[in-house]
């Protein structure tokens, strides 16, 4: 048994950011179960109680964090079983592809008193607006400091040597990608690609299971404060081992979600993770990318780097206390609903569940 943590929604400098439709293929999915239903209505709970029944039997599981609670499941996957549990309401509203062939909505809405709810109508609507608003200000701090951060980038933009990346590219391509070392092509077809979050910034700061995701596997570490020439390394070795028939996980940035920061090519069990700085992390390889840049000119940087460095990371800070502020208006909301709610209704209902698969 096996059990793997990731995030499929990111806090973002673009807002919420989804990959859920990477949480499982539909098309080969044996069943896909959609949990509908306001806040405290039990659906990552009735994650969390499916997924200990199926560890206990010996399953793997893959849980999927909620980038606003680290502790809550946005979805839980049971691979084996080719089934998942995926919250389906805002802000990753999902709806049914393949109603009755693959997906089922389970209402736990149904379960709750509407009556009793609509008594605190005003403060459901006060304290939904209020924490929307923090989001949005947590938004907008994030988008700041990736402006921050692309000026730091420009500047080692400028100083990277082009002509040497491309020869660590192919160099590491044909040494990954080689054949005769269980690397053989998978002949007629591409490989696919599942895009997800190792990393987060949540309401309980930043929250990391890169570790977690590395343990049992060949790591490659490629080490450097380019994040944009870390992410076109680890894209270009993702587009080489795609032609090549490879599946991959691929780990976006959680502030920039379109840039790569780490990669998982299953058929290699390797993981090639990337990092800024030397963080004493066990490695089978470290690729340090710092000698693609002049030491000299960066040197005359420094002061300037410093500068914008203290800003980003003062912006990050301002972004995870407008998220940390999130959490207690969560949790008001939670009680309210809480309170309305048939539990007992709940746990038959989530009992005729778990007999289809005892």
């Amino acid at each position: 048994m096996k059990e793997r943590h990731f995030f499929a929604g990111n806090n973002t400098a673009k807002g919420f950011y989804s990959y859920f439709d990477s949480i499982i293929n539909l098309e080969e999915a044996e069943h896909y179960y959609i949990l509908k239903g306001g806040p405290g209505v039990g659906k990552s709970s009735f994650m969390k109680n499916f997924a200990s029944h199926m560890s206990s039997s010996g399953h793997s599981i893959e849980y999927v964090h909620c980038s606003g609670d680290k502790d809550s499941f946005d979805a839980i996957v049971i691979p084996e079983l080719k089934i998942a549990f995926v919250d389906g309401t805002a802000p990753h509203t999902i709806d049914p592809k393949y109603p009755g062939a693959v997906d089922e909505i389970i209402n736990l809405g149904y379960f709750f008193d509407s009556r009793q709810i609509s008594k605190h109508k005003e403060e459901v609507i006060r304290t939904s607006k209020a924490k929307s608003l923090l989001y949005k200000s947590a938004y907008r701090y994030l988008d700041a400091a990736r402006l921050i951060q692309e000026e730091i980038q420009t500047v080692y933009d400028s100083l990277t040597d082009t002509l040497l990346f491309q020869n660590l590219c192919k160099e590491m391509k044909d040494e990954l990608f080689r054949e005769g070392e269980g690397n053989e092509k998978c002949s007629g077809q591409s490989g696919r690609i599942r895009k997800l979050f190792s990393e987060s910034y949540t309401t309980d700061g930043y929250i990391s299971y890169t570790d977690s995701l590395c343990t049992g596997m060949k790591v490659w570490t490629i080490l450097g404060e380019n994040i944009n020439y870390t992410a076109k390394l680890l894209e270009e070795l993702r587009k080489e081992a795609t032609k090549n028939g490879f599946d991959t996980e691929c780990f976006y940035r959680p502030l920039t979600p379109e840039k790569l920061q780490h990669v998982f090519l299953p058929k290699l069990n390797l993981m090639i993770r990337s990092e800024e700085k030397e963080k004493g992390i066990a490695s089978d390889k470290t690729i340090d990318l710092g000698y693609l840049m002049d030491a000299k000119k960066l040197e005359t940087h420094s002061p300037e780097i410093l500068e914008k460095t203290k800003l980003f990371d003062s912006l990050i800070d301002l972004a995870l206390e407008k998220l940390s502020e999130t959490k207690k208006l969560h949790g008001s909301l939670e009680n309210i609903y809480v309170g309305s709610m048939d539990f007992d209704g709940v746990n038959k209902y989530f009992n005729t569940i778990l007999a289809r698969y005892e």
